[in-house]
C-alpha cells in the first residue's frame, strides 16, 4: 500500500514538500480566520462611557484652536481633552483626512500611556481588529507615536513577528501623522480618563 512513497527517494522528497506547502497553506488560512474572527473588543475607558459624535470632535477643534490663538500671540496655554474628544476627533480624521480604512475608532487614556483600538478594513472587505498600546510625542513638526504593544485580531502574539509588526503600524500611522502640521511645542500628559497638553509659543 505505501510502495509508492518508498519506492524511490524522489517521491518521498515530493511527498515531504507536499505536505510542507499543505500545512502552510491551513496555517495561512488558520491565521486569517483567526485575524478577522475578533479580538479583545474596545479599550477600556480610563474616564467612563466614550461617546463618538461630530460635536465632541468640533470641541476638540475648537480648544486646540483657542490654544493655538492664545499661543500665536507669544503666550504659553494649556487645554484638556477627554476620551470622547479625541475618539471623535481620531475617527474624523481616519474618516475624512488619510487614506488608511479604520474605523470603530477608540482612544483609552491612562496614566503615562494610551490605548487605541480600531477595525483595519483588509482583504474582501473583512474588517481586522487591532489594539495598540503606546504613547505620543507633539514636539515635532507633526505628531509621532510609538507602539509598546499590538494585538491583531485572535491572532496569539508568539505568532506575529511583534517587532516586525510594530515597525510597520508605527510607521503606516506616522505617515498619515505627517499630513498634520504643529504649529508650536507641545507636551501631553496623560492622566485617567484625559490628557493635558501644555503649549508653548
Amino acid at each position: 500500500m505505501f510502495s509508492w512513497f518508498t519506492e524511490a527517494p524522489l517521491r518521498a522528497v515530493i511527498v515531504i514538500i507536499a505536505c510542507f506547502i499543505g500545512a502552510v497553506i491551513v496555517f495561512g488560512v488558520v491565521m486569517s480566520a483567526l485575524a478577522v474572527s475578533g479580538g479583545s473588543g474596545q479599550c477600556t475607558p480610563g474616564g467612563g462611557t466614550i461617546t463618538i459624535s461630530s460635536a465632541n470632535a468640533d470641541s476638540f477643534d475648537q480648544k486646540w484652536d483657542d490654544m493655538d490663538a492664545i499661543l500665536d500671540g507669544g503666550s504659553p496655554s494649556s487645554i484638556t481633552l477627554d476620551e470622547s474628544e479625541i475618539s471623535s476627533r481620531a475617527d474624523r480624521f481616519f474618516r475624512e483626512d488619510t487614506v488608511l480604512d479604520v474605523s470603530d475608532v477608540r482612544i483609552c487614556i491612562h496614566d503615562g500611556f494610551g490605548e487605541a483600538t480600531g477595525s483595519i478594513d483588509a482583504v474582501a472587505g473583512l474588517g481586522v481588529d487591532v489594539s495598540l498600546k503606546g504613547t505620543v510625542d507633539l514636539s515635532g513638526d507633526a505628531p509621532k507615536i510609538t507602539i509598546d504593544d499590538i494585538d491583531i485580531g485572535n491572532v496569539p502574539n508568539f505568532l506575529i513577528d511583534v517587532t516586525d509588526t510594530i515597525i510597520g503600524v508605527e510607521s503606516d500611522i506616522n505617515g498619515a501623522l505627517d499630513d498634520i502640521t504643529l504649529k508650536h511645542t507641545y507636551t501631553a500628559t496623560l492622566t485617567e480618563g484625559q490628557v493635558q497638553i501644555d503649549g508653548s509659543p
